[in-house]
């Protein structure tokens, strides 16, 4: 992954899931990693999101993708406060291939994806990319 003071001027604060504070998520947008059962914010949220993550799948608009061979990647209002956003298993989503040049250091994902896990990722993708799309004005798939 592209390193975020080379490329944006900036660093990310880093915090153990379990340390995150209220005062964090009042006044940032968090980046979580893992699935509701790894990640004890995104555990906290995961029936509040517009797309259902269990341990058995991930649900978008009535599909349900195999969470074992499945992740999502999705940025959405974070539910405990409203004023932020939840990242979810991503950061910028261009790839290696895309440092060659500032030109091609733009978004590739929309607001959601659904990756298959058993496509290894290359210098463009995080894997194959199954379904991606944006979110209506509601916040609705």
């Amino acid at each position: 992954m592209p390193n975020g003071r080379k490329q944006f001027r900036g660093d990310a604060l880093v915090s153990d899931d379990q340390h995150v504070s209220d005062a964090e998520i009042v006044s940032s947008n968090l980046v979580l990693w893992g699935d509701p059962s790894s990640n004890r914010i995104l555990a906290r949220i995961a029936a509040q999101l517009p797309i259902q993550w269990t341990a058995q799948g991930i649900t978008v608009s009535g599909k349900t993708y195999d969470s074992a061979k499945h992740t999502l990647i999705m940025i959405y209002p974070n539910p405990l406060n409203p004023n932020r956003y939840v990242v979810l298993n991503s950061g910028f989503t261009f790839r290696d291939f895309d440092q060659l040049n500032n030109a091609r250091q733009t978004p590739k994902l929309p607001d959601y994806a659904v990756i298959d896990l058993d496509t290894p990722p290359d210098a463009r993708w995080p894997g194959k990319v199954v379904l991606a799309g944006f979110f209506n004005e509601a916040w609705k798939p």
